[in-house]
Parts: structure tokens; C-alpha cells; sequence
């Protein structure tokens, strides 16, 4: 019957697609926990020419590969380099999904002025985190490093921002987000931003002693409070 050999031979081409398509899934992500930024960029352009959607890849398989790492190394189950490995690779394979997923400019509800505070340069927690909010539909304004006070209220002022992150790795510049706080206050933005901090040295009980609104002890819990928060912060400001 030429009609059911018609039909087994598109089932066929659908399972072989499926194999080539589940085969470069796999090398992407598992090119991705190598740090194999190489590898990477090769098997997200040939899934790309194999018509495979670049949202899927994206959240399916670079985030969940880079998400795997954040994981391992907050339980000391890696190296540093291998999570700077990583953030490279999926650097590198953002860029190349990077044109099919941008929209014309619009104006964002969400924008978020992110920094380490003045005294601290360490940036490996931050640039983590800036790599995941990337992927949602947010502005990011990144100050960088040793950030004074009074540089993030005037970001904040100038770019309207709606979200605070600062991070802090020492516990000689964990006083610099409570002056952050304080000018704040002091500008009457307090009620319109919402403060995130994060680093070794502060936790929960430094967060409740500032008055800031989050802390959290993986990117992974912060992209879920942000999730979740998301309407009422934009309510907010």
C-alpha cells in the first residue's frame, strides 16, 4: 500500500530527526559542564539549521547545564575554574542564539542596577548571577566593582531602576549596603526599590538588620523569588 509507505517513511524521517536533535541536545549540554566553549557554539549552530527552536535551547538546555554547575559548586562539588569554564561557554553560546531571541527596543518593566560594593572587588557571584537575568525579559545595569553609595543611587535615580542587587564577598565592606540603605531612605526611592543582596559575607539576619528585601543562597532561589515577586515589585514602582 503506497499510502502506508508514505506514513512509515515520515515516521522514520520524525524519529531520526528526533535522534540527531536529542543527540545535539546532550552535546550541548554536556559540552557546556566541560567548559568546552568550542563544542558548544557547533552543536547550537547545527541545531539552529536543523530548525530547533533557540528559546528551547536556551532555557532547555544552557541554562539547566549552567544551573547543574551553579549547584555542584555550592555544594563544593567543583572548582572555581570550572565555573568560570562554564560562564565562558555559555557566553559563547548566547552569542549565537542571541540574534533570533532579540525583540525591537521597548521600554522594560523591570531594571535592575546591580553591583559589588566599594572596597570589593571580586565579581565571580555577580557575573553569575548577570549571566541568568539576562535570559528574562529585564534591563540590566551593571556598575561593576568597588561601587561607591552614592554611584548606585545615581543609577538608580538616572535609569529609574526598580531593583537593586549588591553584593559583598568581606565583611569589612558589609557596612556599605547599609549606607546604600540609608541614602536611599534619604532620596525617598526606598519604597520603589526593591534591594536584593548576596555574597559570603552577609545572610539573612544582615539582610533583616539593613531592612533590605531578599537574600538568598543560590542564583537558583533567587530566579524563583524574582519569579514570584515579579507583578508586585513592578506594582511598587
Amino acid at each position: 500500500n503506497p499510502i502506508c509507505q508514505i506514513n512509515n517513511i515520515r515516521i522514520k524521517i520524525c524519529y531520526f530527526r528526533r535522534g540527531i536533535y536529542m543527540n545535539y541536545c546532550e552535546k550541548i549540554r554536556q559540552s557546556m559542564i566541560d567548559g568546552d566553549d568550542d563544542s558548544v557554539v557547533k552543536y547550537i549552530k547545527k541545531s539552529l539549521l536543523s530548525g530547533y527552536d533557540p528559546k528551547y535551547i536556551l532555557k532547555n538546555i544552557l541554562i539547566d547545564a549552567l544551573s547543574l554547575i551553579a549547584k555542584k559548586e555550592e555544594r563544593n562539588e567543583c572548582l572555581i575554574p570550572e565555573v568560570l569554564l562554564a560562564m565562558q561557554a555559555f557566553k559563547s553560546g548566547y552569542k549565537v542564539i542571541e540574534p533570533y531571541l532579540k525583540e525591537k527596543e521597548k521600554d522594560y518593566d523591570i531594571i535592575i542596577v546591580m553591583g559589588t560594593v566599594q572596597g570589593d572587588i571580586h565579581d565571580l557571584g555577580k557575573n553569575v548571577i548577570k549571566i541568568f537575568l539576562e535570559t528574562l525579559d529585564v534591563k540590566i545595569i551593571d556598575l561593576g566593582t568597588d561601587v561607591p553609595a552614592e554611584k548606585f543611587i545615581e543609577a538608580i535615580e538616572n535609569y529609574n531602576a526598580n531593583i537593586l542587587m549588591m553584593s559583598s564577598l568581606l565583611t569589612t565592606t558589609m557596612s556599605e549596603m547599609k549606607k546604600v540603605m540609608d541614602m536611599l531612605e534619604d532620596r525617598k526611592l526606598r519604597q520603589r526599590v526593591h534591594v536584593f543582596i548576596g555574597g559570603a559575607s552577609v545572610g539573612e539576619s544582615f539582610r533583616q538588620r539593613i531592612g533590605a528585601d531578599c537574600y538568598t543562597e543560590s542564583v537558583v532561589d533567587l530566579l524563583d523569588y524574582l519569579k514570584k515577586n515579579m507583578d508586585r515589585i513592578k506594582e511598587n514602582s
